[in-house]
């Protein structure tokens, strides 16, 4: 009888082990969705500000440019993101974990110019 309840046992506690170790971490945040929810309306879906958005805002960076990239760290935008820049770009802490701000940095490393003239 002892045998079976230390069987027992063990068997539950292997079966509560296992459903532990399987727990799956969250999923990655979506840089590219984080990006279309926050940085598009400024920067332009693919990187390239509007025209209208240049107006009014004359230094607005063009993040698709391929000397800005050259300049650009995922470290480097993703301290921008947490910090803003200047009066215009706010501070993202408020709004994005330092996980999604993350995961926008590195999006924004992947944003290429448009093909074409």
């Amino acid at each position: 009888m002892k045998a079976l309840a230390l069987t027992l046992g063990l068997a539950t506690s292997l079966v509560c082990t296992a459903r532990v170790s399987t727990a799956q971490a969250p999923p990655a945040p979506d840089g590219a969705a984080l990006y279309r929810q926050n940085c598009r309306s400024c920067h332009g879906a693919r990187g390239k500000p509007s025209e209208q958005m240049r107006g009014v805002y004359p230094a607005l960076v063009v993040l698709s440019d391929s000397a800005v990239q050259a300049k650009l760290t995922v470290d480097g935008i993703a301290t921008l993101l947490t910090n803003g820049n200047g009066k215009e770009m706010k501070p993202f802490t408020d709004k994005l974990s330092k996980d999604e701000i993350h995961a926008v940095a590195e999006f924004v490393k992947t944003l290429k110019p448009a093909a074409g003239p």
